[in-house]
C-alpha cells in the first residue's frame, strides 16, 4: 500500500472520529451511531498504520492489491450501515404512520363530541 494512501487512511479516519465526537458532545449524534463510526474509524487507522494486515488479508483471500481489500471493507462496512439505518427507518415510518392515525382518531371523536354537544344545545 502507497504512502499517500497510507496517510490519506489515517487523516480521514482521524478527522472522521474528531468529527463523530464533536456531534455526540454537542448530543446532535446517538451515541449508537458514533460508536459505529468509531468503530469504522479504529479500522481504518489501523489499516493505515499496519498496511501488513491489509496487504496478507488481501493475499489470504485472493483479492489483487491491498487499496482493493482497503475499498471493499469500506464497501461491506457501508451496506451494513446502509441495512441498520434502513431498518431504522422502516420502523420510524411504521411509528409515524401509527401515530398520525390514532390522532385522525382523536380528532374525528372530538369533533362528534362537538357535534353532539351542539345537538344537545340546539334542542
Amino acid at each position: 500500500m502507497s504512502w499517500a494512501m497510507r496517510i490519506l487512511l489515517i487523516l480521514g479516519s482521524v478527522m472522521t472520529a474528531v468529527y463523530v465526537l464533536r456531534r455526540v458532545r454537542n448530543s446532535r449524534m446517538r451515541t449508537g451511531d458514533s460508536v459505529f463510526w468509531l468503530f469504522f474509524s479504529l479500522i481504518l487507522v489501523l489499516l493505515g498504520i499496519f498496511p501488513g494486515i491489509a496487504i496478507r488479508f488481501s493475499e489470504w483471500i485472493g483479492v489483487q492489491s491491498a487499496a482493493n481489500l482497503v475499498f471493499l471493507i469500506v464497501i461491506f462496512l457501508l451496506i451494513i450501515k446502509l441495512f441498520l439505518m434502513d431498518q431504522r427507518i422502516s420502523k420510524l415510518d411504521m411509528q409515524i404512520t401509527r401515530t398520525v392515525q390514532t390522532i385522525a382518531i382523536h380528532e374525528r371523536e372530538g369533533e362528534a363530541m362537538e357535534e353532539e354537544n351542539r345537538d344537545k344545545e340546539e334542542k
